[in-house]
């Protein structure tokens, strides 16, 4: 659905990869990531952070700067969504 209707009003969706899962990792490898004193990176503020970031980084790639943003998800993926509201307003 979400494709249909990007496709319906000329929009972009895109699914950003959290970090430490997938291949989205702060360090070399996923066992340097998972140690211990490394978790130290993973936290929601810091995920938020990329995702401003790779909003930032998307519309600067395609001239967007002053269209809007829409954040969605489910479950866990809704919360960051809501987050982002509340504390980066002005990017979603």
């Amino acid at each position: 659905m979400t494709e249909t209707l990007a496709e319906l009003w000329g929009g972009l969706v895109v699914f950003g990869e959290h970090r430490y899962f997938g291949g989205s990792y702060p360090f070399d490898n996923q066992a340097k990531a998972m140690q211990k004193e490394n978790l130290k990176y993973l936290t929601v503020d810091n995920v938020l952070m990329d995702y401003v970031g790779l909003v930032n980084m998307i519309k600067e790639t395609y001239g967007a700067s002053f269209k809007a943003t829409i954040a969605f998800g489910g479950s866990y993926g809704g919360m960051l969504a809501a987050w982002m509201r509340m504390k980066h307003p002005s990017v979603v």
